[in-house]
């Protein structure tokens, strides 16, 4: 009967563990690399798509076709937000002045980038350029009439006010127990001074 010696078998037995070592690592780094490879093209992928939604996004906010005015959306969501804003003083909230004057701020510096990013854009005519520039200074001159407003009525004796000022009207809110005629008479005095808004389009509510 055959025999292999010890030396030998031992040696034949080291030759193949080294062997399926090598194939081991062989294969792993194949996987590693197949994987890798499946990973960056998976990120290209979703670069381009992401790029994709950007251009489609840009062309659906300057595309001159589209029937929907982007600067007066945004006007008009303005409006309704102050709408909302003026009619939370009707609820019960602690700090509502200090609370929805920041709102109101917050709310006017968000439009005002969202106009300044139409005017930057490469892609925006200049008659939309034009428009949005407008509608920041319009929006600029509306929050100095709205302190001015506050600040006057204050100087009459009230504790404090709140102005939201849009395109189509003027709301005030006064921090006052009760308002009669006399007081409404006062507080649309001033209003008038500042604004060429009619009666009609102002509003005004008091909050204990």
């Amino acid at each position: 009967m055959f025999k292999i010696k010890r030396p030998v078998f031992i040696g034949l037995l080291v030759l193949l563990l080294v062997f399926t070592g090598y194939l081991n690592h062989h294969f792993t780094q194949q996987a590693q690399i197949k994987s890798s490879r499946d990973y960056q093209n998976h990120e290209l992928e979703e670069m381009a798509r992401n790029l994709e939604l950007r251009d489609t996004e840009d062309q659906l906010v300057l595309d001159p076709t589209d029937h929907v005015d982007i600067i007066e959306t945004a006007i008009d969501e303005e409006s309704e937000v102050l709408e909302t804003m003026y009619s939370d003083a009707l609820k019960d909230t602690k700090n509502y002045f200090v609370e929805y004057r920041l709102s109101r701020d917050k709310l006017r510096a968000t439009l005002v980038d969202r106009l300044q990013e139409i005017i930057n854009n490469e892609n925006t005519s200049e008659a939309v350029r034009a428009d949005a520039q407008r509608e920041i200074i319009k929006l600029g001159n509306n929050s100095e009439i709205e302190l001015q407003i506050e600040g006057l009525i204050k100087s009459k004796g009230y504790d404090d006010a709140i102005v939201f000022l849009t395109n189509k009207d003027i709301k005030v809110v006064v921090s006052a127990p009760e308002l009669n005629e006399q007081d409404m008479v006062k507080i649309l005095e001033i209003v008038k001074s500042e604004t060429d808004f009619d009666t009609k389009d102002i509003k005004i509510m008091k909050k204990q």
